[in-house]
């Protein structure tokens, strides 16, 4: 998944740039369209296996706040605020993805924006259970 994300924020980095996005090409909406649901199935997959680690671990993991703060306690993303930032980007351009060009452009800057922190919680994810479970990629 991560390679496929980082495949897509490649091909939106030239659609971001356009003023008028009304005027997208067929191929321009698809690169958007693989990009916005990369995005969304890379940050829910993580949250996942964040979730199974701190089943793992014996956290409480009712409320995933709680797996949010283990996470952080882990070092593994920089803050649960910064994680539900990313989500409500993530769930805002999936409600508004066939709204106004203006606010589409908006998110998707964003979410490139917040893309590389996700690749980032990726990778420190991927190294503690590398160091905790000896599981590698």
């Amino acid at each position: 998944m991560s390679g496929y994300l980082a495949y897509s924020l490649s091909q939106v980095g030239s659609v971001l740039k356009l003023k008028d996005w009304a005027a997208l090409s067929p191929d321009q909406h698809e690169s958007l369209a693989a990009f916005r649901v990369r995005f969304s199935e890379f940050q829910e997959h993580l949250g996942k296996t964040m979730r199974a680690v701190a089943i793992e671990e014996e956290q409480e993991v009712e409320r995933f706040g709680s797996v949010l703060a283990f996470m952080e306690r882990l070092k593994v993303i920089d803050s649960a605020d910064h994680w539900k930032l990313i989500r409500e980007l993530r769930n805002a351009v999936n409600h508004e993805y066939e709204g106004d060009g203006t606010r589409l452009a908006e998110f998707f800057e964003l979410m490139a924006k917040e893309a590389p922190a996700l690749f980032g919680y990726f990778s420190h994810l991927q190294a503690h259970c590398a160091s905790a479970y000896g599981i590698s990629q």
